[in-house]
């Protein structure tokens, strides 16, 4: 489109994909370690969960905050400060003195990180088209992948080797070298504060962000009555059926599954995650050309099927005590179809969301979002615990399923649905006289 930042540009390159590759580099070193520096301390296996769930926490506790601050100061210095924190974290897990400091370290870790996924997903929105938007979701979501692939068994094989503090140290590093280039090329896209003249590095807006031109701030009472829509309450729901199918494995709790029921250690886990990040790589570069091309559903649908499908299979490794061979080749399956999952539900809501209110609109959303994903961990745990491995994987399945069946049946394609809303925004500023 116009005007949009190229997908392929130096300036998106250096402001987008590299330092999404150099944090999730730095964020995946630590993945296989975290689960064995818990049982470290000799908690039990819910209690290990907190590590994960005190990263959501922290996602949860700027979540709306974030929102809100990118509408009232702009969107450059929530992206700044995002990865900074992270680093301060991440520089201090390894030394904690106890399981408790533990977690409070991961709190910080996940509460940086959601400041940069954040504000950056609102700088994709105010600056991107609907029909290039899925790609440079998905493709940042891609060369995330490939920041993975080496990451897990470097960061298990230096912890085996040199000291599970290393990782972390270095995560802390990238995360700060990947933010570098941001200052000097992210600039204010806000439709709001570009209108009072403030600079800006980026390309032109999107059209709908110049539509935002003369039109008027729908205020926050506009904004909750959008979510009170049939379409938003629909899309909510796949997003937490989203967030409870995932079960916090992104956050490693299929890592820390495998610790507790097969003993691995973090040079292992580490390879067992390097191996499935092999076969993900591909996944968004296509499904984000996918979902431009073909529209959301011929992507999140059989996604979240395949994903679900495969979930209930891994149940079978708990129900039938399979070998460990069987649990390694489902272990790659799993990451490999949540791989086409990535990304998917931030499409949906950046096509919803409106171009002025967008921060308030990511505020109440993101904020919803990231309660599902803060108490997935914990109720995948606490399933486990109570009712076996077997039931919590058979829980994740069915939320997959019932994100395909939401997206498929019922909320239908967002980015026409985006199309069409901004056609009659034209509409109406033609009809209005001046």
């Amino acid at each position: 489109m116009s005007g949009s930042p190229s997908l392929f540009s130096l300036h998106t390159f250096l402001s987008l994909y590299l330092p999404a590759t150099l944090l999730s580099l730095g964020n995946s070193m630590v993945a296989p370690v975290i689960p064995v520096f818990a049982r470290s301390f000799e908690v039990s296996f819910t209690s290990a969960s907190l590590v994960f769930v005190a990263a959501q926490l922290g996602h949860l506790a700027v979540t709306f905050p974030a929102g809100v601050l990118m509408d009232k100061i702009g969107r450059r210095p929530v992206l700044l400060a995002g990865p900074v924190l992270t680093a301060v974290g991440s520089f201090a897990t390894p030394f904690s003195p106890s399981f408790e400091w533990m977690v409070v370290c991961r709190f910080i870790v996940g509460a940086g990180a959601q400041l940069w996924q954040e504000s950056r997903m609102v700088v994709i929105a105010d600056t991107v088209g609907h029909r290039q938007r899925a790609r440079q979701i998905q493709w940042m979501m891609g060369v995330s992948r490939a920041g993975h692939l080496f990451g897990p068994a470097l960061g298990g094989l230096l912890a085996a080797g040199i000291g599970i503090w290393i990782p972390f140290v270095l995560h802390g590093i990238l995360t700060l070298l990947a933010i570098i280039p941001s200052f000097k090329l992210i600039g204010e896209s806000a439709p709001e504060r570009r209108g009072r003249g403030e600079p800006s590095h980026e390309s032109l807006p999107s059209s709908e962000a110049k539509g935002a031109a003369g039109a008027e701030d729908p205020g926050w009472r506009g904004i909750i009555a959008l979510f009170f829509t049939f379409q938003i309450v629909i899309f909510l729901g796949a997003q937490l059926f989203a967030q409870f199918a995932r079960g916090g494995h992104e956050h490693g709790s299929l890592n820390l599954y495998a610790v507790y029921k097969f003993d691995l250690g973090p040079d292992m886990l580490g390879l067992m995650a390097t191996a499935a990040v092999i076969f993900g790589i591909p996944v968004p570069f296509i499904t984000g050309w996918a979902m431009d091309k073909y529209g959301r559903k011929s992507v999140i649908v059989p996604g979240f099927a395949s994903y679900g499908v495969t979930a209930l299979l891994m149940s079978l490794t708990a129900f039938l005590e399979l070998p460990f061979a069987v649990f390694i080749v489902l272990y790659v399956m799993v990451q490999a179809t949540m791989g086409t999952t990535g990304g998917t539900m931030q499409v949906l809501g950046t096509d919803l969301s409106p171009a002025l209110g967008r921060g308030r609109f990511f505020a109440i959303w993101r904020t919803i979002s990231a309660v599902g994903g803060t108490v997935s961990p914990a109720v995948f745990a606490i399933i486990s615990d109570q009712a076996g491995f077997g039931a919590g994987f058979v829980f994740l399945g069915l939320c997959a399923l019932s994100v395909a069946v939401l997206v498929g049946f019922v909320l239908g394609d967002t980015a026409k649905y985006a199309e069409a809303r901004e056609r009659e925004q034209d509409r109406q500023r033609t009809a209005t006289p001046a």
